[in-house]
C-alpha cells in the first residue's frame, strides 16, 4: 500500500464521528486562515510605527486575533482529543469481538500474542493519525496553498526562495523514506518477536522458575532487544539527518530572504514592514513543512504498524459467516460424519474419510493413541475447522450451512484444561447460560460435586479463581468446568478427558452428575482411562486419523483387536468372552 492509501483507510475509521470531525476539521482551517492574517498586521505595525502614523486600532486588532487564536485553539484541541480518545476506545472494542470471533484453527495459525501485539501497536498509531488530522494535517496542507500565493503576492522574488526551500524539503524527505522503508519493516517485525517472547515467558511462568529459566530469558529477551535497536538505530540516524539537513535549509532560506530584502528596501523597491511580514510569513511556512515532514515521517512509520493490522481485519472480514447462515433450531442429537477428512499444514496429523452416525441420546466413546485425530474430531463438530472433505450433520442439517453460534449452544464442551477466566467462581460457571440465577448455579456446582470447596472458601463464590484457574487444584478446576457445562444444559455434550484430574472418590461422585447429565443427550467421551467408558453405547477406536474399529465396549473388548490390546495395557480385566460374540467392525 501507498502511504496515501495507508492514510486514507486509517481516516475511514472516523466516519462514524464524521459531523464531530468535520466541525474540528473546519474549525482548525479557520483557525489556519487567521494565523497567516497576523505577521500581515506585524508587517503594518510596522510601517505605521516607523512613519509615526496611527498604530493604536492596528495594534488592537493584532491583539484580538491573537487571542481568539489561543481561545480557539484550546476548544478545538480539547475536542479532537477527545474524538480521538473515544475512536480508540471504540476500535479496541470492535477490533477485540471481531479477533475473538475468528474460529480457533485462525488463532492457532496465527498467534494469539502476534494478534493482540497486532491490535495494541495499530490502536496507538491510528490514534496519533487521527489527532494529528484534526488539529494539524488538513490545517496544514490548507496554510500551505493560501501561503504561497499571498507570497508571491507580496514578492515574486523573495518567493521563489520559498519555492526552492520546498523542493528542498520534498527531495530529503522522498530520499530517507526510500533509504528506511526496509528498515522500518524490519523494526516492526522485531516489536513482534519481543511481545511474543515476552508473553510466552510470562504465561509460562511457573515452568521457568521450575526450570531454573529466569536469567535465560531475560538474556533471551535482552537479545531480542538488541536486534531491535540494531535494526531501529540506521532508521532514526536517517531521520535525524533529514531533521539537520532540512533545519539547515530553512536557515540558509531565512538569510537569503534577509539579503535580498535589504538589497530591495536600500533600492526602494519595498517597505520595511513588507520585509518583517514576509519574514513572518516565511516562518510560518517554514513551521508548516516542518509540520507537513513530520506527518509523511508518521505515515511512513505507521505503514509497517497498519498495513498487519489491515491484513488482520481483512482476514476476519473474509472468514466471517455468509449471510445466508441458518440458524440451528431445536435439536433432537443425532449426529452423523459423512467420510469427513480434515489435515493440518505440513502434518500427517488429522483424520481421513471418517463415518459413523451417534443416535439421538447416545453416548460415543473416542479412544486411541496420542495423536490419533480424537480432539480434532471433536473440533470439527464444533467448527472449530472444517471439514475439507465430506460432511457433518446434525438432525440431518450440514453444519457448514448453519451459524457457529446457533451450533455452539446446542453443545456443552468440558475439555482437560478446564480454561477457567480470571473471575469469580460464580462467573466461570455463569459462562455455560448468561442470565443464571445464584440458585442455578448453586445447584449446578452441587451436580458436579463442586459446592464443598467452594463453600469452605472465605468468600464462598466470589472467590477469584487466578489466572487460567491457578489459585484452584487440578480437581477443583476440572469440577468448576464441569458445572458450567451442567448450567448450559445442552442437548450435545462433549467431555475431552473430563474427571482425569480427578481423585479416585472425587471421580466417582462426579461420574453420578455426569451419568445423569448424559441422559437423553447425545455425548462424546475423549477419554484415556478407559474405565470410564465402559456405559457407552458405541465405541470408535482411532488410530493415524482413521476408524481402525468402532462397536460396543463389550464387543471391543471381547475381539482380541486393537481395543481389546489397549484394556490388556491398562491393566483393566476382560471378562471370559463368548466364542459367538458378536463380530466388531473393523474399518484398517
Amino acid at each position: 500500500m501507498t502511504l496515501l492509501q495507508v492514510y486514507a483507510r486509517a481516516l475511514k475509521y472516523l466516519a462514524k464521528s464524521k459531523w464531530r470531525v468535520t466541525a474540528v476539521v473546519i474549525a482548525n482551517i479557520i483557525l489556519a486562515v487567521i494565523t497567516i492574517a497576523e505577521p500581515v498586521l506585524f508587517g503594518r505595525i510596522i510601517d505605521a510605527i516607523s512613519s509615526g502614523g496611527a498604530v493604536t486600532n492596528v495594534l488592537l486588532l493584532w491583539a484580538a486575533f491573537g487571542a481568539f487564536n489561543t481561545i480557539a485553539y484550546v476548544l478545538v484541541a480539547r475536542e479532537a482529543d477527545r474524538l480521538a480518545h473515544g475512536r480508540r476506545a471504540s476500535l479496541l472494542t470492535e477490533a477485540f469481538g471481531r479477533i475473538i470471533s475468528m474460529p480457533l484453527a485462525w488463532h492457532h495459525q496465527r498467534g494469539t500474542s502476534n494478534a493482540l501485539h497486532t491490535l495494541l501497536r495499530a490502536s496507538e498509531t491510528l490514534f496519533g493519525l487521527w489527532l494529528e488530522f484534526m488539529r494539524t494535517h488538513l490545517a496544514t496542507a490548507i496554510a500551505i496553498l493560501l501561503l504561497i500565493p499571498t507570497a508571491i503576492s507580496m514578492d515574486w522574488r523573495l518567493s521563489l526562495v520559498l519555492l526552492v526551500l520546498a523542493i528542498v524539503y520534498w527531495f530529503i524527505g522522498v530520499m530517507v523514506m526510500k533509504r528506511t522503508k526496509e528498515g522500518q519493516a524490519s523494526v516492526e517485525s522485531h516489536y513482534h518477536q519481543v511481545f511474543s517472547h515476552v508473553s510466552d515467558s510470562i504465561s509460562n511462568v511457573s515452568v521457568l522458575h521450575s526450570y531454573n529459566r529466569i536469567e535465560a530469558e531475560t538474556r533471551a529477551l535482552k537479545d531480542y532487544t538488541k536486534d531491535l535497536l540494531s535494526a531501529q538505530y540506521p532508521v532514526l540516524d536517517w531521520w535525524a539527518l533529514a531533521s539537520g539537513l532540512n533545519r539547515t535549509a530553512s536557515t540558509v532560506s531565512m538569510g537569503v530572504i534577509l539579503v535580498i530584502g535589504t538589497m530591495l528596501v536600500q533600492n526602494g523597491q519595498i517597505r520595511v514592514g513588507d520585509v518583517v511580514a514576509f519574514i513572518g510569513f516565511a516562518n510560518l511556512l517554514i513551521g508548516r513543512l516542518d509540520l507537513l515532514r513530520q506527518f509523511a515521517t508518521q505515515i511512513f512509520e505507521a505503514r509497517a504498524k497498519l498495513e498487519d493490522f489491515f491484513v488482520l481485519e481483512d482476514s476476519v472480514e473474509e472468514r466471517s459467516e455468509p449471510a445466508d447462515a441458518k440458524e440451528l433450531g431445536a435439536v433432537g442429537g443425532e449426529v452423523e460424519f459423512r467420510d469427513v477428512s480434515f489435515g493440518f499444514a505440513n502434518t500427517s496429523q488429522g483424520v481421513h474419510h471418517v463415518s459413523f452416525v451417534a443416535k439421538a441420546g447416545e453416548t460415543v466413546a473416542i479412544v486411541g493413541p496420542t495423536g490419533a485425530g480424537k480432539t480434532t474430531l471433536i473440533n470439527l463438530l464444533q467448527r472449530v475447522y472444517d471439514p475439507q472433505e465430506g460432511k457433518i450433520l446434525i438432525d440431518g442439517t450440514d453444519i457448514s450451512t448453519i451459524t457457529r453460534k446457533s451450533l455452539r449452544q446446542s453443545i456443552a464442551t468440558v475439555f482437560q484444561d478446564a480454561g477457567l477466566l480470571n473471575r469469580s467462581i460464580s462467573e466461570n460457571i455463569r459462562l455455560g447460560r448468561e442470565g443464571a440465577t445464584e440458585a442455578d448455579i448453586a445447584r449446578a456446582a452441587e451436580a458436579a460435586a463442586a459446592t464443598e470447596f467452594i463453600e469452605s472458601r472465605l468468600n464462598g463464590y466470589e472467590t477469584s479463581v487466578g489466572e487460567r484457574g491457578n489459585r484452584l487444584s487440578g480437581g477443583e478446576r476440572q469440577r468448576i468446568a464441569i458445572a458450567r457445562a451442567i448450567l448450559k444444559n445442552a442437548p450435545i455434550l462433549v467431555l475431552d478427558e473430563a474427571t482425569s484430574a480427578l481423585d479416585v472418590e472425587t471421580e466417582a461422585r462426579v461420574k453420578v452428575a455426569i451419568d445423569k447429565l448424559r441422559e437423553n443427550r447425545t455425548t462424546f467421551i475423549i477419554a484415556h482411562r478407559l474405565s470410564t467408558i465402559r456405559d457407552a453405547d458405541k465405541v470408535i477406536f482411532l488410530d493415524a486419523g482413521r476408524i481402525a474399529e468402532m462397536g460396543t465396549y463389550d464387543e471391543l473388548s471381547k475381539s482380541g483387536g486393537r481395543f481389546a490390546s489397549l484394556l490388556h495395557t491398562s491393566g483393566i480385566k476382560i471378562d471370559e468372552i463368548d466364542e459367538k460374540a458378536v463380530p466388531v467392525i473393523d474399518h484398517q
